[in-house]
């Protein structure tokens, strides 16, 4: 797992063997989101083959996210919706001339907000980005508290959700 910017020489490995690499960009203000982000990333480099870059929107000029085989974007969910942030990247990825890749999108939230900011995100890729097919129906993690923590399962699921679509991404 990298943080930070791509490097295209991390998608070959020490025996020079073909990585897929994914890229997972996401805003995380108390941590929470980034964990989320984090575990993911595990559970996909257990899959296989896969490289996983994280990123936060402000690290990343969108025309990088080009380089990557799936794309995942990630948030909290803010007044019922993905934030400012992450909506608006998604839009500026849109502009990059994205074409057939795979993608997934998570969030984070407390009492009944769950699926918000997935839907949110959603109808942005659909509008904005159709070259990024979404794979799965999405990962929301409960959040105890505003500053967290997560809810004590919600590792291990997102840990899981990063392994499903690792295999995704290897078919």
């Amino acid at each position: 797992m990298h943080l930070g910017r791509f490097n295209s020489t991390e998608s070959i490995n020490a025996v020079g063997a073909f990585l897929k690499t994914a890229i997972i960009i996401y805003e995380s203000k108390y941590g929470n989101t980034e964990q989320v982000a984090q575990e993911i990333a595990a559970g996909m480099e257990e899959a296989g083959k896969i490289s996983c870059t994280l990123s936060k929107p402000k690290d990343l000029d969108p025309a990088e996210v080009t380089k990557f085989d799936a794309i995942l974007f990630g948030c909290p969910v803010h007044m019922n919706r993905a934030t400012r942030g992450i909506r608006g990247f998604i839009k500026k990825v849109g502009k990059a001339g994205i074409k057939r890749k795979t993608g997934a999108l998570f969030e984070t939230y407390m009492g009944t907000h769950n699926g918000k900011a997935i839907e949110s995100m959603k109808a942005v890729v659909r509008n904005k980005v159709p070259g990024i097919t979404l794979v799965s129906e999405g990962l929301s993690a409960e959040v105890m508290e505003m500053k967290g923590p997560l809810h004590e399962a919600e590792a291990l699921t997102a840990r899981d959700f990063g392994r499903d679509l690792g295999k995704k991404l290897l078919e």
